[in-house]
């Protein structure tokens, strides 16, 4: 049996078990982003938002919808 290169250890591929971690950053991402999205929702009816929250909260939701996604994407990119 050849020996194994160290860095595999550190850097090789793990096995489909660790696939869930995937699953349960989208599952994250996805409450983050309804989090806040309802709080941002809440928040405009309270008080008139100035258009730099607005942007802020817009910046925010591409980038929770954008992980969402992506970890969304790996999970299944990883089960196949």
């Amino acid at each position: 049996m050849p020996a194994r290169d160290p860095t595999d250890y550190y850097f090789g591929p793990l096995s489909r078990k660790y696939c869930v971690w995937f699953y349960w950053l989208s599952v994250v991402g996805f409450v983050m982003l309804i989090l806040l999205l309802v709080t941002s929702v809440y928040f405009a009816y309270i008080k008139k938002l100035s258009p730099s929250v607005v942007y802020s909260i817009v910046s925010s939701a591409l980038v929770y919808g954008m992980f969402y996604f992506q970890n969304r994407l790996f999970y299944t990119m990883c089960l196949k």
